[in-house]
């Protein structure tokens, strides 16, 4: 769930540095989010025979994202994640997750040294495949019809497969929601700042 969570945020403040071809394709998706300006996607997630359904909502380098019982907000450089069933929530300082792939602040922007990058063809589409270039998953961002927008994320195989299908992405003009401990009273607060 942890690695869904963070693909999930390649909608959060896409930047691009990668190979020609790969780079320019990473361009266009991130000129077409940030032409939305502050924006919200719909999204399916599929893991492990199971659908949930979830959103992810960007202003800036702020976002929030929930999916299942899990929320995260990302205001003011730093990271809450709240988990419902556990009855917690984590605070971090947002740029100790700089070296994840898709977080919040760089999105893409560091992408190149982790990963090689291509262009390909996905479902007849024009995607994006992302080689880890020691280890980990490869992932593919597949655009929709377009070729600038996101329709699906994929990575993984078999019964680890983890699919994240785009429903809707509109341009928002509400504001973000906040973080608030008085939301969530009676919860352990275990603070990494």
């Amino acid at each position: 769930m942890k690695r869904a969570l963070l693909i999930l945020l390649l909608f959060v403040n896409l930047s691009a540095a990668a190979d020609e071809r790969g780079e320019k394709r990473l361009q266009r998706i991130s000129q077409h989010y940030a032409a939305l300006g502050n924006y919200a996607v719909s999204f399916l997630l599929r893991t492990g025979g199971a659908e949930q359904r979830g959103t992810v909502q960007v202003s800036g380098k702020e976002s929030y994202l929930k999916v299942a019982d899990t929320e995260v907000f990302i205001t003011d450089s730093l990271r809450y994640e709240v988990r419902g069933s556990a009855r917690e929530v984590i605070v971090d300082r947002a740029d100790a997750y700089e070296k994840e792939l898709l977080n919040s602040l760089n999105g893409f922007s560091n992408i190149a040294a982790d990963y090689n990058i291509e262009e390909c063809e996905v479902e007849g589409r024009a995607a994006v495949r992302l080689m880890p270039k020691k280890q980990g998953e490869v992932i593919y961002v597949i655009t929709g019809t377009d070729g600038e927008s996101v329709a699906k994320l994929r990575y993984g195989s078999g019964d680890n497969l983890v699919e994240v299908i785009v429903l809707k992405s509109e341009k928002i003009s509400q504001k973000l929601p906040i973080f608030s401990k008085e939301r969530y009273k009676g919860f352990e607060l275990i603070d990494f700042r």
